[in-house]
């Protein structure tokens, strides 16, 4: 990755402009065209290293709430729950783990009915031995932001 991607990178990231034609502001930050923006971009895209230009929704605001979910699994059941995850449009991202607890995600909702009708129906996932929820007390942080 040559420096104008990574500085590409770095205003997409942390400071996308709210405008009409974003790309074109983007492309005069860096001294480039719209097109050469978009293109820039579609090629980070279809690298694999840009996954998503999207808006970034503090849910909290309006409403949902969020909890940290661990499943046991059984060992052999794993990578297909895990894969069923990635299909639930409330969970935003699953992780495998060493230990007890071996299947971790991050569920939001907007009613504890809810999450209680999701929970359920992991519930009786072939494979799944026991889910547990870990409710969040505080939020420090929520973001990321990388100097590429």
């Amino acid at each position: 990755m040559d420096k104008l991607e990574k500085d590409l990178l770095n205003l997409v990231q942390n400071d996308f402009p709210l405008s009409v034609r974003p790309f074109k502001v983007i492309g005069k930050k860096l001294g480039i065209s719209e097109d050469q923006c978009i293109e820039m971009l579609k090629k980070l895209s279809d690298a694999g290293i840009l996954r998503a230009v999207r808006a970034v929704i503090n849910w909290n605001s309006i409403g949902y709430s969020t909890i940290l979910i661990g499943m046991k699994v059984q060992p052999q059941n794993v990578a297909e729950i895990a894969k069923e995850l990635q299909h639930i449009d409330e969970i935003t991202h699953n992780y495998s783990r060493a230990g007890e607890l071996n299947l971790w995600f991050t569920l939001i909702y907007s009613s504890v009915n809810q999450k209680d009708i999701l929970i359920e129906r992991l519930r009786k996932m072939q494979g799944v031995m026991d889910i547990k929820e870990f409710p969040a007390e505080k939020v420090y942080k929520i973001g990321l932001k990388l100097d590429v």
